[in-house]
């Protein structure tokens, strides 16, 4: 099987360079089309799959093709292609905001998948969601699992869930940069220096994280073990508490959330 990506951006150079390190894909299966066709060699000195001359080609030559440009793009990149390089064959598209009625419109020979990766993908710990339209083979879901699960975890999501898990997943890293870069300032105005303060900040995010998911316990039973009785953890839990944290956070999501619904219409 190949596996055709057209665009190789920061999020198509990312699968691609998880898929061909995994060890599950050989990089003779892969190939790839950009426009600027130095960013695609570059990729390929890298990742050993083949660069292509134009986007009909790696739909042509591909058994998958995965499209990694922008939406706005998106119409223009499938109309200068010849829509028989396409059918019959598995779509994925990362592209946000396009909806699975816009693919089966202009590629109707297609079986289509969404998928929305997200920045986390360079080091492999993306979180993706992917939806796809209901008698879509198994055969395609597994596929685009592999392929995604190449470069972190993949879920399952309606496409009507899609803008929640957008802002969730999608919009949550920088939501978590900047509690991140504030633990780090607290840090520096406490007089650890600042290189030092940002490390041990993104250690003890990365360690909590990783408590959370081996764990299995719900985020406040860990919380409640950080916090002993009359102790020092509480008292910031108090203030993060009366300054409406968590109530914060999800006005954020629900801000992301409506402000997806606004560009899809």
């Amino acid at each position: 099987m190949v596996y055709g990506f057209i665009g190789t951006g920061n999020m198509g150079a990312a699968i691609i360079r998880g898929m061909t390190g995994s060890g599950s894909f050989s990089e003779d299966t892969v190939c790839a089309y950009n426009r600027t066709k130095a960013k695609a060699l570059a990729l390929q000195d890298e990742c050993g799959m083949k660069v292509l001359d134009s986007a009909d080609s790696v739909a042509k030559a591909s058994d998958v093709i995965v499209l990694c440009v922008k939406p706005q793009q998106m119409s223009g990149m499938i109309a200068s292609c010849d829509i028989a390089s396409f059918s019959g064959k598995l779509v994925i598209s990362i592209a946000a905001g396009l909806p699975l009625s816009y693919y089966a419109a202009l590629l109707p020979e297609s079986r289509i998948i969404r998928a929305m990766p997200n920045l986390n993908a360079k080091y492999l710990c993306s979180v993706t969601g992917i939806c796809f339209d209901e008698g879509l083979a198994a055969e395609d879901i597994f596929t685009a699992k592999a392929v995604f699960g190449s470069i972190g975890s993949v879920f399952e999501i309606q496409e009507h869930l899609f803008p929640a898990f957008s802002a969730v997943a999608g919009a949550s890293p920088a939501f978590t940069f900047m509690y991140t870069d504030a633990l780090a300032m607290a840090a520096v105005k406490a007089g650890i220096p600042r290189a030092q303060a940002f490390e041990i900040a993104a250690a003890a995010v990365k360690g909590s994280a990783v408590t959370l998911c081996e764990s299995g316990e719900h985020p406040d039973a860990l919380r409640d073990k950080v916090c002993s009785p009359g102790g020092t953890t509480i008292e910031g839990v108090s203030v993060l508490e009366d300054a409406a944290f968590k109530g914060i956070v999800m006005d954020a999501v629900e801000a992301v959330i409506e402000k997806d619904k606004k560009m899809a219409k």
